[in-house]
């Protein structure tokens, strides 16, 4: 079994409030959650309006294919607007 990580540095473009954080953020959480099988989460920045730490986990049998997962949730996360990548790090268990 391996279990793989990805932590995800954003800054929120156009972000006036913590109201337009949290559309943004929504917005690339609910899009990883709906096409891939991963668990997401803002863990850590949460009273700042223009920066976002989030995490994606995925479990599977092949390192190969979680790796392939996560990125794609990188890629997901590239295509919102409002979403900036500062900095991206997979690491497995």
């Amino acid at each position: 079994m391996v279990v793989g990580l990805l932590d995800c540095r954003c800054r929120i473009l156009y972000s006036t409030s913590l109201k337009d954080k949290r559309r943004a953020v929504k917005s690339g959480l609910s899009r990883i959650r709906h096409r891939l099988n991963l668990s997401v989460a803002e863990v850590g920045s949460q009273d700042d309006r223009q920066w976002a730490d989030l995490a994606v986990v995925g479990v599977g049998s092949d390192r190969r294919i979680v790796d392939s997962e996560l990125k794609q949730a990188v890629r997901i996360l590239e295509t919102i607007d409002d979403l900036e990548i500062v900095d991206v790090e997979i690491s497995f268990l």
